[in-house]
């Protein structure tokens, strides 16, 4: 949440290229972490933010319950502990002006004095029951879901990481292999593809990646209905700039919470004090990594979709 000039996209210049939220504060690597994970994946140093509004900064560790913080269900930004501020350019923002407007216009300021303790419960009301988030796509036209969820999953898919169904495997891989083999300039529509049930998925997972590696560009295009579909056209260009392969498993130590390189055997901080094992070290586990493949920030998605 801090503004880093030299971590900020020439393609972003509007006002979101002022934040600098989900990377790590010392190293710069976008991350996801999950419910117990609060270190960078990259430097291991706990995450902290400098908050927008109020400027202190905090860990997302709370010092007394030693939990990690709240996390806006609107913007994903975490919520300051001192101010209760997440991102500068959180919807709930604009949500507040409004509804204040409109209160203010049947119900002077002057008599109703707690006004702004019942807007903020009114947007706290709306936050709890927003159970979707807007779409938002990266520069080219990937949806977050994908860039910051899907992409790294089907990764670990292709190399074979933690493989519950090899079947399943086996028929996402021939998709890629189908899709690359296409003559460049093909242009393929997923709403096409009715062969079956999940012929048409696996077919999205493996053209959304291949977008982020530079095989595939994506358009976005309206129907006659005003509804959003896709195509997908073939294409010989390099893999996209915010695409990181780097470390997507990694060795984790359950003791400490902290995260080593694939390989690494044990943990060099942590030993067992007591039982049978009593002076060994710590043995790591391998994991996915927090890390995000995708390291476009997540305040520079834009709602709908991206340059198309």
């Amino acid at each position: 949440m801090v503004y880093n000039p030299d971590l900020c996209e020439k393609d972003y210049v509007e006002e979101e290229c002022e934040l600098y939220n989900g990377g790590c504060w010392k190293c710069g690597t976008q991350f996801h972490l999950g419910e117990e994970d609060t270190r960078c994946p990259n430097c291991n140093e706990v995450v902290r933010w400098n908050c927008n509004s109020c400027h202190q900064e905090f860990k997302i560790v709370d010092k007394v319950s030693k939990k990690k913080l709240v996390d806006c269900k609107v913007c994903g930004y975490t919520k300051c502990p001192y101010c209760g501020t997440c991102s500068v350019v959180c919807d709930k923002n604009k949500w507040t002006l409004e509804i204040t407007d409109i209160i203010t216009k049947h119900i002077p300021d002057g008599d109703y004095p707690d006004l702004p303790d019942g807007v903020k419960k009114i947007i706290s009301y709306i936050e709890d029951i927003k159970a979707t988030r807007e779409r938002k796509t990266c520069f080219n036209g990937v949806p977050i879901s994908y860039s910051k969820e899907n992409i790294k999953r089907l990764m670990l898919k292709m190399d074979g990481f933690r493989v519950r169904d090899p079947v399943d495997r086996a028929k996402f891989v021939e998709r890629i292999k189908e899709a690359t083999a296409l003559d460049f300039g093909t242009k393929i529509i997923i709403n096409d593809l009715r062969e079956d049930g999940s012929y048409g998925q696996e077919y999205r997972d493996a053209l959304n990646l291949l977008v982020c590696l530079g095989k595939f560009k994506l358009k976005w295009l309206k129907d006659k209905d005003d509804k959003d579909y896709c195509i997908f056209k073939r294409v010989d260009g390099e893999p996209c700039r915010k695409l990181s392969k780097k470390d997507l498993v990694e060795a984790f130590c359950s003791k400490c919470k902290r995260s080593y390189p694939r390989g690494k055997l044990y943990c060099p901080n942590c030993s067992w004090k007591k039982g049978k094992r009593k002076g060994e070290m710590v043995e790591l586990k391998e994991r996915s990594s927090t890390r995000e493949v995708c390291q476009l920030y997540r305040g520079h998605f834009k709602k709908g979709n991206g340059r198309n």
